[in-house]
């Protein structure tokens, strides 16, 4: 009973949300993490759910089920697994579910990846709504996948294509049309424009160009944006550095803070002279590229939770052209699944 107030609560909370996509509209993606599961819906309509193992598990496990929007798609299901320093060939994994043999998935030694079959898939979308026990085997090695938070996210992942009572939802399945569900938009389309790369500038802190800059940065950032532009607390070789973007602009980068895994630096868009702020992208930035900016920032040390973001110049601006994060850290370095909630194509210009 109180799992079922939780997943009413929830899609309470969401239906607000879902009522204001429409197919004609632009869609906004968003993240939502709930115990064990997290998932990310994107600008395109696509759904992704990522499920782990507790806690209290030994062995790094993790599904992925992707769905786009649209009303005759299905679900896509792939398995994870951590498979270090047991010396056994892992080239396939047995499913059992309450106990039962589902059958074979092959993997990738090279990833440790597999995609599960048609009606694997729809078994494990009814097994994660119930209580009984998801693991793949190897010999005697188990990896055992969490239900806890799983309703709640195939919840999520309805609610946000506007399958609810439909005959395509997870969830709350009735035998409703799914005509009016959320629509798939496509990848849009991101051109890099009038950028012309040249020689960069590095000045040093205390530099006469950069505590000119730096009165100026004051006037327009927030000290917990950027500390080190406040407190001076700089390392020595740290620099300041100003990126040519076109015959006009200039893009100007700065150290901004350090934590205990990431740092971030500031970045702006100024006129060739250093005078006139006409842009702050971001004080998250990790680089600068081609007319892009990334941002790649962990969780913790090890690198499982991670958020990435990145910028396009389109002659007048940047513009975000991708976005990802993954908060539940869970044993996979780098992350398991890339989960963005904002996906652009970015074109270099021709």
């Amino acid at each position: 009973m109180k799992n079922k107030q939780v997943i009413w609560q929830i899609l309470f909370g969401l239906t607000a949300v879902s009522s204001s996509i429409s197919s004609h509209a632009q869609i906004q993606g968003n993240y939502f993490a709930h115990k064990d599961w997290e998932i990310a819906c994107d600008n395109t309509g696509t759904c992704r759910a990522a499920g782990y193992q507790s806690d209290e598990a030994h062995h790094a496990i993790s599904v992925l089920l992707q769905r786009a929007a649209g009303a005759e798609t299905q679900v896509n299901a792939r398995v994870k697994v951590d498979h270090e320093g047991d010396g056994a060939e892992l080239t396939q994994l047995q499913l059992l579910i309450a106990g039962q043999n589902q059958g074979m998935v092959k993997i990738d030694p090279k990833t440790a990846e597999g995609q599960l079959s048609h009606l694997q898939t729809q078994k494990l979308i009814q097994a994660l709504q119930g209580t009984q026990p998801i693991i793949w085997t190897l010999k005697n090695k188990q990896w055992k996948l969490s239900v806890q938070g799983a309703s709640a996210i195939l919840l999520r992942m309805d609610d946000f294509q506007k399958r609810i009572d439909t005959d395509s939802a997870l969830v709350r399945k009735t035998t409703a049309s799914s005509d009016q569900v959320l629509k798939a938009k496509t990848i849009p389309k991101m051109n890099i424009k009038n950028y012309i790369k040249g020689m960069q500038n590095r000045h040093a802190i205390q530099s006469p160009t950069t505590q000119q800059l730096f009165s100026q940065l004051k006037k327009q950032t927030k000290t917990e944006d950027c500390p080190q532009l406040f407190d001076g607390n700089f390392l020595a070789d740290d620099r300041v550095i100003v990126f040519p973007l076109n015959r006009q602009n200039v893009l100007v980068e700065v150290p901004c803070w350090r934590g205990a895994y990431n740092e971030g630096h500031g970045y702006w868009v100024m006129d060739r002279s250093l005078k006139q702020i006409k842009q702050t992208v971001t004080f998250t930035g990790s680089s600068f590229s081609e007319g892009q900016i990334f941002s790649n920032q962990r969780g913790r040390g090890i690198g499982d939770c991670l958020s990435v973001e990145e910028w396009a110049w389109n002659g007048k601006g940047f513009i975000k052209t991708y976005k990802a994060q993954t908060i539940l850290c869970k044993g996979f370095a780098g992350g398991a699944w890339d989960l963005p909630t904002l996906l652009y194509r970015v074109q270099p210009e021709s």
